[in-house]
């Protein structure tokens, strides 16, 4: 994955960073490599970084999108939507996911009564 940054605005009001970008790639990549990508490349941590969106264009294997990286934990919880804060979040492994979920109760068949 290709990632490069077309333009990177400074909003000193905010305390947040708002990047522009472009990925070449072959598939379309998660937004948790993404993030991980560009944390790398901005010297950010991934926890601050919002993904806004992801634009695929037809026919290209190229993607244009927008983010924003904040300076603190408590600017990004004032300022950005929890809805994308959530979908950069990766997923409970299966694991935790079955620690955290309720006892499955015995599947319990009708009984059928024969007819003499």
């Amino acid at each position: 994955m290709e990632l490069q940054i077309i333009k990177d605005k400074t909003n000193p009001l905010l305390k947040r960073r708002e990047i522009t970008l472009k990925i070449q790639n072959k598939t379309t990549p998660s937004r948790i490599e993404v993030k991980n990508k560009l944390a790398a490349i901005a010297n950010s941590k991934p926890e601050l970084i919002v993904i806004e969106r992801l634009d695929t264009k037809f026919g290209k294997q190229e993607i244009t999108g927008a983010a924003t990286i904040y300076e603190n934990e408590e600017r990004l919880k004032q300022l950005a939507h929890n809805h994308l804060v959530i979908r950069g979040v990766p997923k409970a492994t299966e694991e935790k996911a079955a620690e955290s979920a309720p006892e499955a109760k015995p599947k319990v068949e009708p009984k059928t009564e024969d007819k003499k």
